[in-house]
Parts: structure tokens; sequence; C-alpha cells
């Protein structure tokens, strides 16, 4: 009975979310316009340059792969925010004696939102992406297991900016490091374009961050599937799921600690 009523307090959260960011149709067109405007604008670039490629398939090759990579950065909300907010005004000394666990609460609210986020955008994009290129580079049987994979990636991104939002223990402001995570997405993770038009030496490097697998490695299943990337991209993700968790667990102890010690 106490597993089932612990369920039920967290879907409530899962549910109020929800509903609240569905009423709040102005972020949700808002993340949607400027979805389709990348869209757009990369479609007309990536159609011009495959006026002088070899390979007439380019233009719907980089536009999947924008799509997915853009999924995942754009269905992520603002956690870090929230945690930095909570942390610094003492609201979470509030939460730590009620019978719901603060982290579990604020993780609800957030996956919630991220999947409203997701499915909206992903809707959107798939539409716009499949009216402008309907020759995809991938088939549609294995598009339902890239989407899945997408999905693990940006509830992993969720919990990486989870970590950096339980950093503002230590940091005076976590805006800059957030930027910083958002940067390196972009350059170690290809998340705009896919790091084999890097040199070699670039891509050993950003074989040591989380990005690469997070990003590249998953995204790039849109033009190159295979059995083998998927299991590569699936052991990755879920190794650095490990990792982030287990810095999430240590983050939260300290911080119970220090609102036991010191009262907030």
């Amino acid at each position: 009975m106490a597993i089932k009523s612990r369920f039920r307090k967290y879907g409530a959260f899962i549910s109020l979310a929800a509903r609240q960011a569905i009423t709040n149709k102005t972020v949700l067109c808002g993340g949607i316009f400027l979805l389709l405007i990348l869209l757009l604008t990369y479609n007309q670039l990536w159609t011009v340059i495959g006026k002088d490629s070899a390979d007439p398939s380019i233009n719907a090759t980089f536009l999947w792969y924008l799509l997915f990579g853009e999924l995942i950065i754009l269905s992520a909300p603002k956690v870090e925010r929230i945690l930095e907010q909570d942390i610094k005004s003492g609201t979470l000394a509030y939460y730590l004696n009620k019978p719901v666990s603060f982290f579990m609460m604020r993780f609800c609210e957030n996956l919630s939102l991220m999947s409203i986020n997701f499915v909206s955008l992903g809707l959107a994009g798939t539409l716009t992406a499949w009216l402008l290129t309907p020759q995809t580079p991938f088939t549609w049987l294995q598009f339902p297991l890239i989407v899945s994979l997408v999905y693990l990636s940006s509830l992993i991104n969720l919990l990486l900016y989870t970590a950096v939002g339980f950093s503002s223990l230590w940091l005076e402001h976590t805006k800059t490091l957030a930027m910083a995570v958002q940067r390196l997405a972009f350059i170690f993770g290809g998340a705009i374009f896919p790091l084999s038009i890097y040199p070699e030496w670039f891509v050993d490097i950003a074989r040591w961050t989380p990005f690469y697998s997070l990003y590249y490695l998953t995204i790039k299943l849109s033009y190159d599937f295979s059995a083998a990337d998927v299991s590569r991209a699936l052991g990755l993700n879920c190794l650095w799921l490990a990792f982030i968790i287990g810095f999430i667990i240590w983050a939260y102890r300290t911080m119970q600690k220090r609102v036991n010690v010191y009262g907030g």
C-alpha cells in the first residue's frame, strides 16, 4: 500500500505539470515556432549546398539529423534554474520533512514538461521534415526505435541539467555552467552538424564526453542505422546515465546533511 500511495503522489505531480504545460500554449507554440524556423532555414541552406553535391540525399540526411538533435535540446525544461532557486531560497528545507522526496517531486514535474515538449515538438517537426523531404534517410520501421533512443537521450539530458542545478550547492550561479554545457553539446555532440565532418583528433576528444553518445551516436542513427550502432549508443548512454545519477544522489545527500546540520 505504501508503494502504491507513493506512486499516486508522484503520478499526481506528473499529471499536474502536464496539465499546466498543455494550458501554457504560449511556451509550447514558441518552442514549435523556433523548431520550424530552424528546419526551414537549414532546409534552404542544404538545398543550395545539395545542388553542388554528388549526393542528392544530403538535404534529407542533414534535415532529419537536425530535427532529432533539436528534439533533445529544445524539449528540456530549465530545471537547473528551478533547483538553483529552491536551494538558494531555502525552499527545499520545507520539502525535506514532507512525505515526498524533494528530488523526485521536481524530477517528476520536469519529466512531465519534457515529455509534453518532446511529443509536441516531435509531431510538428516530423510532419514538417516529411513535407520538406519525403525521401527519409531511414526506413519507417526503424523510426520508432530511433525516436525511443532520442527520448532516452532527452531524459539523460534532463538529468544532466538536474546535476547542473544541484551544483549551486557550491557555485554562486549555475547560469554560466548551464550555458557551457549547452555549448559543449553543440561542439562535442555534433548537435547541428555530424562529427564526421570534423578532424579525427577532434572526434577522439569528443568520445570522452557524454555529449558524444548523448547526441551524435544517437541522432546519427537517422542516416546510419545498424544494430551495432544502436547497441553502442545504448550502452554508452546507460553508462553516462549511471554516472550522472550517482552524482545527483551524492549531491542530494550532501544537501540533506547541510540542511540537517545548519538548518537550511
